[in-house]
């Protein structure tokens, strides 16, 4: 089949979730779903205000149903490192990282350089003991227990079809021929509105449903869409896609939840500080596409546990090179946006990274052994754009001590 893929069009859109064809599409896509259906927490939180995401994303647990991730006995220490305090260059302004942080609505901006620890900042309130929300930083996790199901014999491989473990599927046509592949890259095909200024999208609905004779709201909304494209012919950013991920992969764990399987392949193999926590659906499942609050220095050790690969702890979590592949890009990169892999980011600078709405994100430059971990609640849900690529792109070279490439001035 002949794979058509659209170029992202300018920086600014590889630094969101949306591309520009689902932007255009109003309201929901789900055939028989008003406008007025009730919102799901996803709904919810992208019609707070300013004054509340920078309250609420600190705590989540408090405001939805969430299952805990516990973390193991041993933390893995992270010790100090070099400091480094860069000057972030940015449309004719030279800004100081807490100059940035400020302007931005950033909240916290952790630096690695061979696993230690050459900036750490908090702001807007935050400290090192607060989880914040990671958004669709999610994604990136559930996909990674994709690759651990497989390695246990839970999940055959990637290419058996989504039908397989969500039987229900098999009388929804826009779902036929759909896989695992297809939904881990984004490529499902399904007619679905991720337009995050538009209230009434599929996005802020899809678990706004009742549980009807145990089957989840969220496949209920998946069986009313229909198709847009054939399975694997283009790819565009649909949660759903990694939210039936994330039901597949309930299905398989014979009793457990994701989050205790969470616990089990990375929280405590990666020796997470503290806790995290995981929002629910209405049938009580962990969303795949969306919401993980955990502090900002275990999302650095989820930039570690990936960035050493086979020669970490994943060697024993993961199939063998399911990094490497993961990191490949689906869409490819350009000089005029990110590419997509398995749920990763591909960066034109080198570097990969999970991401998510208002500005969070694990970023790995694997040349430079950095890893960057940035939480925020910026204004606009799709991020703060250029102002965290520079950021980033400032961070990484002041790590390794190479002049920062968008600095005129040096």
């Amino acid at each position: 089949m002949t794979r058509f893929v659209r170029a992202l069009v300018t920086l600014v859109a590889l630094t969101t979730c949306t591309p520009p064809a689902l932007a255009q599409m109003k309201g929901p896509q789900a055939v028989g779903v008003s406008p007025e259906a009730p919102k799901d927490p996803i709904g919810i939180l992208l019609g707070w205000t300013p004054d509340q995401t920078i309250v609420n994303f600190r705590h989540l647990d408090q405001l939805f149903s969430v299952r805990v991730v516990r973390r193991g006995a041993s933390t893995l220490k992270l010790p100090n490192g070099e400091s480094i305090d860069p000057i972030v260059p940015l449309e004719g302004r030279r800004l100081t990282i807490d100059r940035l942080m400020d302007e931005y609505r950033v909240t916290g901006v952790i630096a690695l350089h061979h696993g230690r620890v050459v900036l750490e900042r908090y702001a807007h309130g935050r400290t090192a003991q607060d989880r914040w929300f990671t958004a669709s930083v999610a994604k990136t996790v559930t996909s990674t227990l994709i690759g651990a199901a497989i390695r246990d014999g839970l999940i055959g491989s990637i290419d058996e079809p989504i039908t397989l473990y969500i039987p229900e599927l098999k009388s929804a046509p826009a779902l036929d021929g759909v896989t695992l592949r297809h939904l881990i890259t984004m490529s499902s095909g399904l007619r679905f509105n991720e337009d995050y200024d538009d209230p009434t999208s599929d996005i802020g609905l899809t678990d706004g449903g009742e549980v009807i004779e145990g089957r989840p709201p969220i496949v209920t909304y998946a069986m009313k869409l229909t198709r847009v494209h054939p399975p694997g012919a283009v790819e565009e950013y649909r949660t759903i896609d990694i939210d039936l991920l994330g039901i597949a992969l309930s299905r398989v764990l014979k009793g457990r939840t994701i989050s205790d399987y969470l616990s089990e392949k990375i929280w405590r193999p990666a020796g997470m500080e503290a806790d995290a926590n995981w929002l629910l659906d209405k049938a009580g499942i962990e969303r795949g596409g969306c919401c993980i609050s955990a502090t900002l220095r275990d999302y650095a050790r989820f930039g570690l546990f990936i960035a050493k690969g086979d020669l970490g702890p994943a060697r024993t979590v993961l199939p063998a090179g399911w990094i490497d592949k993961a990191r490949q890009p689906v869409w490819p990169v350009s000089d005029r946006g990110s590419g997509f892999g398995w749920c990763w980011w591909v960066r034109q600078d080198g570097g990969y990274e999970a991401q998510g709405a208002y500005g969070q994100s694990v970023t790995i430059y694997p040349k430079d052994d950095v890893v960057i971990a940035v939480n925020a609640a910026s204004r606009d849900p799709h991020g703060f754009g250029v102002a965290r690529w520079r950021l980033l792109e400032a961070l990484d070279a002041a790590a390794v001590g190479r002049p920062d490439p968008n600095d005129k001035t040096k």
